[in-house]
């Protein structure tokens, strides 16, 4: 997979070297089932088209930019986590475009004209309720009208587990609330961050609420299953597990447990 990073001052450049592809468009944080659906559509008519697939996605957060600064975001994931599993899924190329004050304040037909089909996107897929342009004005609906006959378009219905939308929005909810178990359904795996002895968690993860987790924890000489407790949102506890002082740590979280059930792990594990 190539990655290409897009900014206002590099974008034309960028628009006479790239040609006939299928793009997904997204912002694509936590790449949850949802995201998924996106993907997997868009490959299947990538594939009929024998065409390349492409996936566009934004960085820094909208919400992050548009506030100044002033409103922090809870990232599922980092764009090094993010490239690996694209890849994984079988894209072509990962446009990754700057989110900057100038590019929010394009116009939605400004955005179709320069950066998709500019960029040579045939045929566009996108979930059903997916925005752009300045304050989110064009959407799904809207996009055949500002492609001007310059662009296919597949939209996503929502994808919904119990009735309820899949979104990134609701896992950093159950995050906030430390039901780390649902967060897997909505992800298709369970939930993981980076860890490193040095640095704590790393930059673009959040931890869940405070409290006591069942986890896997794994390093390059390393594996064992425990207990974690969120202190706060950057600090935790690694209960009754002596974990190795230079390896970054990648964490699974399994589900949230009570002093009880820990007690119980405890007494099971020096059994064992």
């Amino acid at each position: 997979m190539k990655t290409i990073e897009i900014k206002s001052e590099n974008i034309i450049s960028w628009q006479t070297r790239i040609s006939n592809h299928v793009i997904a468009l997204g912002f694509f944080d936590g790449l949850h089932k949802g995201h998924q659906q996106v993907i997997s559509i868009a490959k299947q008519v990538a594939m009929e088209k024998n065409l390349p697939l492409s996936v566009m996605s934004f960085f820094p957060h909208p919400k992050s930019v548009l506030s100044n600064g002033n409103v922090s975001v809870d990232y599922l994931m980092p764009l090094d986590q993010k490239k690996k599993q694209l890849s994984q899924l079988g894209v072509d190329y990962f446009f990754i475009v700057e989110f900057s004050l100038d590019f929010a304040a394009l116009s939605p037909e400004q955005f179709i004209s320069d950066y998709v089909i500019g960029l040579g996107a045939q045929h566009v897929v996108c979930g059903y309720d997916y925005t752009y342009g300045k304050k989110g004005a064009g959407n799904a609906s809207t996009l055949l009208e500002h492609a001007q006959g310059n662009l296919e378009l597949t939209i996503v219905p929502k994808v919904d587990i119990c009735g309820e939308k899949i979104s990134s929005t609701r896992i950093r909810e159950l995050l906030s609330v430390g039901n780390v178990s649902f967060i897997s359904k909505l992800m298709g795996h369970p939930y993981t961050v980076q860890w490193s002895p040095y640095v704590g968690l790393l930059p673009y993860y959040t931890l869940p609420a405070p409290g006591l987790y069942e986890v896997s924890v794994v390093g390059k000489s390393f594996k064992e299953t425990g207990i974690i407790r969120v202190m706060n949102r950057n600090d935790l506890h690694f209960e009754h597990m002596i974990i190795p002082l230079n390896e970054q740590l990648t964490i699974t979280w399994h589900k949230e447990v009570s002093k009880s059930k820990v007690k119980h792990l405890v007494k099971q594990k020096v059994k064992g």
